[in-house]
């Protein structure tokens, strides 16, 4: 995991886009967590600018919720202790938000095509770095192989 540190933290807040159910970063996260943490999922409401334009966002709400609802089983499944709520759209708001109730020992975004260019494009891990006064890690599932769990 890029920016990992040898101290294993306790309290992971986890930022779902699609990658999130993902069963590779799903034990990823598992292996590096220590032994009962605890870990929010926070599925920003990525809402397109129709919907925002339109003050409709209904289908994007779901959208999250079924982010949220795969995150939280997939972690669960790995052992892990999960709870979950939706968050902003913007996701470096969202954590701002998650981190005001769960203060979390370490950040991890993961990102995968086809959002990985676009969340880097908005600097979305830059920005997480450079706001909070926790280790942000980014988790890549491109980078990462199904065998690599055997």
């Amino acid at each position: 995991m890029v920016g990992e540190s040898t101290r294993k933290p306790q309290r992971i807040l986890y930022v779902a886009n699609q990658a999130c159910g993902n069963p590779v970063l799903c034990a990823e996260v598992r292996a590096h967590a220590a032994a009962g943490a605890e870990v929010l999922v926070v599925a920003p409401v990525l809402s397109s600018p129709l919907h925002r334009w339109i003050s409709d966002d209904a289908e994007d709400r779901a959208l999250a919720e079924a982010r949220l609802e795969e995150s939280i089983g997939c972690l669960r499944g790995h052992g892990l202790r999960v709870r979950g709520s939706l968050g902003d759209a913007d996701p470096v708001e969202a954590i701002a938000d998650a981190l005001f109730g769960f203060p979390a020992d370490e950040i991890v975004i993961c990102l995968e095509e086809p959002e990985r260019p676009h969340w880097l494009r908005k600097g979305v891990v830059e920005r997480a770095r450079e706001r909070f006064q926790v280790p942000v890690t980014e988790l890549d599932v491109a980078a990462r192989e199904p065998a690599a769990l055997v």
